[in-house]
């Protein structure tokens, strides 16, 4: 049973803290288990990190704020 997913929220922090913050959570994510950011603008430098680390990544708009959906694609 893969443990339950984590939520960040980094809403109103200053750049780069919601990056370093996201980089951290990822560093404690357990096989299975994804984790959802919400941040107030899409994370593009995120985007490059995930995909050279070998994690997948989906991004929606919802009213106010990104949820950026994270998890490691173990081939």
């Amino acid at each position: 049973m893969a443990p339950p997913d984590l939520t960040l929220d980094v809403r109103s922090l200053p750049a780069p803290e919601p990056l370093e913050h996201c980089l951290e959570a990822l560093a404690d994510l357990a096989p299975g288990q994804r984790l959802h950011m919400l941040i107030d603008r899409e994370p593009y430098p995120l985007y490059t990190i995930l995909d050279r680390d070998g994690f997948r990544h989906c991004c929606t708009f919802e009213d106010t704020h990104f949820q950026v959906t994270i998890w490691y694609d173990a081939k």
